[in-house]
């Protein structure tokens, strides 16, 4: 009895000799990864409440919707506070579904990127998205299988034609930036019919919506490789329409911190950007540009004082963690969605995708009632003085976040009434007379966009729209509108 005693008493210390190994390891491996090694134990035992799941289908709508009944008829822009976008973008989902598992397509077809004009000249329902959007993340967005029926490399832009098909089936158009798909289904159960289609087109003619054209119908030489077809344009009607000012400020946690007695501020936006692991981190004030600085061992956070978040992962990475575009755009979504208290007043919408040998780049910007909110050329207060293009742009692989530069920035709407002139010939009148290096002979329009732009500054700023001319090539110029002249009226 007592050799058994004495063996019960060995295998005890064995096991808590095994159980306090088990801790150590976690401890330092905690330590080096994430910081203070007190936490380990309490994190592991939270986990499950720390994790908070993201639905990445939230971040899956167009960015434009536009309805035309074709050829000389108005383009309408449908915002998505307007009754139509819901059930439209409803309809839209569940065709992409269809497209995405071949059930019950009809018929296919395939034509070059240049039938897309032709398409936009037809009377259509067109949902465009700011970038290609790939099959295996439009089927993550939607929760659906996809199989290799579906012949187009993704969607760029879409259009649902109800009423072209002969045999009253819909017509699915998808252009994915190099050809352009036809698809054949039937109507969806419980969704649009043709006269409910019908129904919105007439309503939108009774609404007081600004209408527009597309580009493809005033040029008729037009060349793919110059000028996008589908480019909205006016050329008609009202020469002035009427814009708000938008006010931008640096979120007020942030302008507060400059302040004497702000280390309540701190802590908030400490729990805000670092979450459960705020203790985790160092803080620190880097007196060269006021910049705040949330550092471990493993991560860094810069909170500069116009607003920028700049993220830096310290460790390096290893190829086989790159992952797939759903794992890595989860994490840059849930990273995002952990911190969007800090941005108020406008929409984030994915507006890029970048594929890199070990990791991926996404961008998001902002809209503002269906208005892009712009970062041109904005500078980085760093030595280095980085230009930014995008509100957010995030490098992320399938593990974690490696780098992130995101505006942090409030908007609201201003009382400026602005009457400015939007017709299609000013603008380009405008354009050349501006920058007197573009060789009219070479010079593409991808796209024109009327945004609010935002510069570098600590300050509030009031903002105006301006044009924004996006070129084949992916260069951007900025336009300011004419304003009505006094003696106008």
């Amino acid at each position: 009895m007592k050799w058994f005693g004495r063996e019960r008493v060995k295998l005890y210390i064995l096991f808590l000799l095994v159980i306090t190994s088990f801790i150590q390891v976690g401890i330092l491996w905690y330590y080096q990864n994430r910081g203070v090694p007190t936490n380990f134990l309490w994190g592991f035992f939270n986990k499950s409440q720390a994790e908070t799941e993201y639905d990445i289908g939230d971040a899956f709508k167009p960015y434009r919707v536009v309805v035309s009944e074709g050829f000389e008829n108005p383009h309408w822009v449908i915002k998505e506070n307007h009754e139509y976008y819901k059930p439209l973008w409803n309809d839209a989902q569940a065709y992409i579904k269809y497209l995405l598992t071949d059930r019950g397509v009809v018929s296919k077809g395939e034509y070059g990127k240049e039938f897309w004009g032709d398409v936009v000249l037809r009377k259509s329902f067109i949902f465009e998205f700011k970038t290609c959007i790939n099959s295996e993340l439009l089927a993550a967005f939607l929760n659906e299988r996809w199989v290799s029926g579906f012949k187009s490399e993704g969607i760029y832009k879409m259009a649902i034609l109800p009423s072209e098909n002969i045999n009253k089936n819909l017509t699915i158009y998808v252009f994915d930036g190099d050809k352009v798909n036809k698809y054949v289904v039937p109507f969806v159960t419980k969704g649009l019919s043709i006269d409910d289609y019908d129904d919105i087109i007439a309503n939108l003619y009774e609404d007081d919506i600004e209408g527009y054209s597309v580009i493809k119908e005033y040029v008729t030489n037009y060349v793919y490789q110059y000028l996008s077809p589908d480019v909205l344009i006016v050329a008609q009607g009202r020469k002035y329409r009427n814009y708000k000012n938008l006010v931008c400020n640096v979120p007020e946690l942030i302008r507060n911190i400059q302040q004497p007695n702000s280390s309540q501020d701190l802590n908030d936006i400490a729990r805000i950007i670092l979450g459960e692991d705020e203790d985790d981190y160092i803080r620190s004030i880097d007196v060269y540009n006021k910049t705040v600085v949330f550092q471990n061992l493993s991560n860094m956070y810069r909170i500069y004082r116009d607003g920028l978040l700049e993220y830096k992962y310290l460790h390096g990475i290893n190829s086989y963690e790159k992952g797939s575009k759903v794992e890595a755009l989860k994490i840059a979504l849930e990273f995002i969605n952990r911190r969007e208290k800090l941005v108020s007043g406008v929409d984030v919408y994915l507006s890029g995708i970048e594929e890199h040998s070990n990791y991926y780049t996404f961008s998001f910007d902002y809209k503002f009632n269906d208005m892009e909110v712009s970062f041109n050329e904005y500078t980085v207060n760093n030595k280095d003085k980085n230009k930014l293009n995008h509100a957010i742009t995030v490098d992320v692989n399938s593990q974690r976040i490696l780098s992130c530069y995101w505006a942090l920035k409030e908007f609201k709407l201003g009382k400026e009434n602005l009457m400015l002139n939007v017709k299609f010939e000013s603008l380009f009148d405008d354009i050349f007379n501006l920058y007197q290096d573009i060789s009219i002979k070479d010079f593409s329009v991808k796209d024109i966009n009327m945004t609010y732009e935002v510069k570098f500054s600590t300050d509030s700023q009031s903002l105006e729209p301006v044009w924004i001319v996006e070129t084949m090539e992916g260069k951007r110029y900025v336009v300011p509108m004419q304003k009505k002249p006094p003696e106008e009226g």
